[in-house]
């Protein structure tokens, strides 16, 4: 059995590629931005293209606040194993 280190170096992980959240929230939020997208574009179509624009600097936002919380969510519990591990009672 491949340990949890080898099946991330073989790439066998991957949490940034992990599906995306089906939870009704999040299904209502994503139908909400659509809705949001297709109003705006009916007021104003010559705005297509700045609005493209300010979906991909959103997207690249939350990426960046992905990657932010999973690095601060790993460390975190790396620190809760190294505790775990020291403690002596």
């Amino acid at each position: 059995m491949k340990s949890i280190l080898e099946k991330l170096y073989y790439g066998e992980i991957s949490p940034c590629s992990q599906p995306t959240p089906t939870t009704e929230r999040y299904v209502k939020a994503k139908e909400e931005v659509g809705q949001f997208e297709e109003t705006l574009l009916k007021k104003y179509p010559d705005c297509k293209e700045l609005l493209e624009s300010y979906a991909d600097a959103i997207h690249v936002t939350s990426a960046c606040e992905g990657l932010q919380d999973f690095e601060r969510g790993f460390s975190l519990g790396a620190l809760f194993m190294i505790e775990i591990l020291n403690d002596t009672n």
